[in-house]
């Protein structure tokens, strides 16, 4: 196994890993969100409302319940997988491509899932009580394009980020993230003290955009520290 795709194929050999608990889990926050339309409409909030839509299109429940999983899918990418695929006689390189192969797919499999929610959500008026769930702010506000860009570049990007935290683990052991998830809560504040007298410049504009922007370039440079820790890294 001494090519890219060779690893890619590796990657989904737990298939309900990758595929089946993704799924799950976007079906489970849609149905919680559900659940708390109906004990609005319970408690006589009109669904018709512009407070209502206003405060339900503001729900983070899609991403805040999927980001850690996917964190986690890349850690356990790059962490249990590696050490197998260098037995199979993969080189370093390749399984650094072959990994970003997997994040890609595994990013357009989220996105089409995420896609074929927002037509159910939109052909059910939003689950038949005022649900919104895909249609939300932080989605694209129902437009099939951004929801697909937006859950794409999160999907790869939180990926990254993990793949750089199994690399780092398995090239330095248990002290490594502790040292970069330290470092780089440091920095991130650091980033946020220097940038707060800019931030209605950030922040105007195609706000959307600058963050998948933003969300691409971490993914880069996640993957790029993900070859260097595992370039030099021993399998043990």
């Amino acid at each position: 196994m001494n090519n890219a795709a060779a690893v890619t194929k590796l990657h989904f050999n737990k298939r309900e890993l990758s595929l089946l608990v993704p799924a799950c889990i976007l079906l489970l926050a849609t149905l919680i969100s559900v659940i708390v339309a109906l004990a609005l409409g319970r408690a006589g909030m009109d669904p018709n409302s512009a407070k209502y839509i206003e405060g339900f299109r503001g729900n983070t429940g899609v991403i805040s319940s999927i980001a850690g999983f996917l964190v986690y899918l890349g850690v356990q990418a790059v962490a249990t997988t590696f050490p197998f695929g260098m037995s199979l006689g993969t080189t370093r390189k390749a399984y650094t491509f072959g990994t970003i192969g997997y994040y890609l797919i595994q990013s357009g499999f989220v996105a089409a899932v995420g896609l074929v929610l927002l037509g159910i959500e939109k052909l059910t008026g939003h689950w038949f009580v005022h649900a919104y769930v895909m249609d939300s702010v932080l989605l694209g506000n129902g437009n099939p394009l951004k929801l697909v860009a937006t859950i794409f570049v999160l999907t790869f990007t939180m990926l990254s980020i993990g793949g750089v935290f199994g690399a780092v683990f398995v090239k330095a052991g248990a002290k490594g993230p502790l040292f970069l998830g330290i470092s780089l809560a440091l920095l991130l504040a650091l980033a946020i003290l220097f940038s707060v007298p800019y931030f209605s410049a950030l922040f105007a504009g195609p706000v959307m955009l600058k963050l998948l922007v933003a969300g691409l370039v971490i993914a880069l440079v996640a993957n790029c520290g993900t070859y260097l820790g595992l370039r030099t890294a021993s399998v043990r």
